[in-house]
């Protein structure tokens, strides 16, 4: 998994759905909305998909440590 940092609004799928035999919906897909800006997990392929759509771009170093940050605060470690 490559960390990526959201340009604009993505959907990602977590679950597929599913369909009977007769094309009726069996199980809904679920899907991920991330906002701009926010990190998200992806597999290579995907990233490559996403940055040439313009939605995602690799997150740098600069970025993780950032968000490390970001998050010991919000736990209040800092």
């Amino acid at each position: 998994m490559v960390k990526a940092v959201a340009l604009s609004t993505v959907h990602l799928c977590k679950s597929p759905g599913e369909k009977s035999l007769e094309g009726k919906t069996i199980k809904r897909a679920e899907i991920e909305v991330k906002a701009p800006g926010s990190f998200i997990d992806v597999d290579k392929k995907q990233l490559d998909d996403l940055v040439a759509k313009g939605a995602a771009r690799p997150a740098s170093k600069v970025d993780l440590v950032k968000a490390d940050e970001a998050s010991q605060m919000d736990l209040g470690q800092a």
